[in-house]
């Protein structure tokens, strides 16, 4: 990692994972990443505390529990950590899913990345879900459009410069909506192929169809909500500006609205909360 240790990388890095009714699992996965950083946040957007993971949580050193008793989003629970770290005077923040295993050199081989160029806004590794399926990278290290939340780290000074997670999403899409700031502003988001995040998304299935493999998300209905909201804001903001990458976004979003039709459960719920999210947006219905 260049002349950077990585007992002297932490020290510029907070992390913060938010966590919406983990499960036990959730501490095995803050393991994996705890002494890559200096301090991490835990934002626990819970509906329903669980005392037993909490009080673990709270045991661990150099971490700081937040929770406000109430789902305040995603969004706003990254721009608090952001402004946390900046007032400590953290250089980079590590963002992380509650269903995240991070890999022992995440930390340090991002922050290699940025040390190799002045215009890197975002760095991050290359997801793998529990079927072992992933992107197909073309190199070690390749620049990218769109990085998920779940183990980017973030330069704190080009965070300031573009303006931060747009709270008004609340859910889905905030991370994307972020990229395309970063794009707006002419700064980089790189993907570091070699660097393997295993993202464990529960409710992900798999489904064999013509010798072909389908991977439905199960996602519950009021998330069909937000990403149909948030993909319209999207649209109205960036469509003109940005249109293949739209375009691309767009169409991920309408084979997710088939997958769910074909194989998931609740169709009829998730197809009412599309509509909804249609109606807000026409209504100009914002956050929560």
């Amino acid at each position: 990692m260049n002349s950077l240790s990585e007992s002297s990388s932490k020290y510029k890095v907070m992390g913060v994972v938010v966590l919406y009714n983990p499960d036990q699992d959730v501490l095995k996965n803050i393991s994996t990443y705890l002494d890559q950083v200096g301090q991490l946040m835990v934002f626990d957007n819970s509906d329903i505390t669980n005392s037993e993971i909490v009080d673990k949580i709270k045991s661990l050193k150099n971490v700081n529990y937040i929770s406000f008793g109430q789902n305040l989003g995603i969004a706003r629970a990254l721009n608090h950590a952001a402004q946390v770290a900046i007032e400590k005077g953290y250089k980079f923040l590590l963002t992380m899913d509650q269903d995240s295993k991070a890999p022992l050199n995440l930390v340090s081989a991002c922050i290699s990345v940025f040390k190799g160029s002045n215009n890197v806004g975002l760095v991050t590794p290359l997801h793998a879900n529990k079927f072992g399926t992933h992107i197909k990278p073309i190199g070690q290290i390749e620049k990218t459009t769109i990085a998920m939340t779940s183990g980017n780290l973030i330069s704190l000074d080009v965070y300031k410069k573009v303006g931060g997670f747009e709270e008004d999403y609340f859910l889905d899409y905030m991370d994307i909506e972020y990229c395309f700031k970063l794009h707006l502003h002419h700064y980089d988001i790189i993907r570091i192929n070699d660097l393997i995040l295993d993202h464990n998304e529960a409710a992900l299935t798999e489904i064999s169809l013509f010798k072909k493999k389908v991977h439905p998300h199960n996602h519950k209905p009021f998330r069909w909500y937000y990403k149909t909201r948030n993909m319209l804001l999207l649209r109205k903001k960036y469509k003109n500006i940005f249109p293949e990458l739209y375009g691309i976004e767009f169409n991920s979003y309408l084979r997710m609205i088939v997958r769910m039709i074909l194989f998931e459960k609740y169709k009829i719920q998730k197809i009412k909360m599309v509509l909804l999210g249609c109606w807000d947006y026409l209504n100009n219905r914002r956050g929560k």
